[in-house]
């Protein structure tokens, strides 16, 4: 991609997102009593991918490299979350301001919060809670870890297998040079603000 066509693309996606909406929205321990639900049921979503990305991730590390590991990220991670979203009106993700797989850009209504708080420090921002009407975004932030620094790290510290896997797959590869406690990317959910019904039982 040429410097010119990367400018004119940034130049369209900022004025794309200064054309969003405002939203109404609150840091999640402020948000209104009656989205706490949704709020929770957005949460165990998160914890669930989290988890199912760990436990998957750790085994990929325990058998074999940190280009194990990647391999993984880049094949598995869309089915977990697929697996652990797939009610009805909820839809789930992961995105950042420094970006690997530019599938995962920001949600309109995400983007403005993403880009206002690249390279915080995760500890002080719990996350935020934004009303789209007859549902909700939620968004929870993904902090660097240490047994992420093999691969969104400095590139120093990249063994150079895995170098060469991301420039193959992700040649336009920006989540990098991330610090340990530093905001990498957040968890999103899309949900409804109320829950379904449950389903009626008939007499016996």
């Amino acid at each position: 991609m040429t410097p010119a066509r990367t400018a004119a693309i940034a130049v369209l996606l900022t004025a794309a997102l200064a054309a969003q909406p405002e939203y109404k929205s609150w840091p999640l321990s402020q948000a209104p009593e009656e989205l706490r639900a949704a709020i929770s049921r957005a949460d165990m979503i998160v914890v669930a991918i989290q988890d199912a990305v760990l436990r998957e991730l750790n085994g990929a590390l325990a058998r074999g490299s940190t280009t194990s590991g990647s391999a993984f990220c880049h094949v598995d991670v869309t089915s977990i979350i697929q697996r652990v979203s797939r009610e009805d009106g909820i839809t789930a993700g992961r995105t950042s301001d420094r970006l690997r797989n530019p599938a995962n850009a920001p949600k309109a209504w995400a983007a403005p919060f993403v880009a206002a708080h690249a390279g915080r420090p995760a500890r002080t921002v719990d996350g935020f809670a934004i009303d789209l009407g007859e549902t909700i975004g939620v968004l929870r932030p993904i902090v660097e870890q240490p047994m992420c620094g093999g691969c969104h790290g400095t590139r120093e510290r990249m063994s150079p297998g895995l170098k060469l896997l991301l420039q193959e797959r992700y040649p336009f590869d920006r989540a990098t040079g991330f610090r340990d406690g530093e905001i990498r990317g957040w968890f999103w959910v899309e949900l409804p603000k109320r829950s379904p019904p449950a389903p009626s039982r008939g007499r016996s």
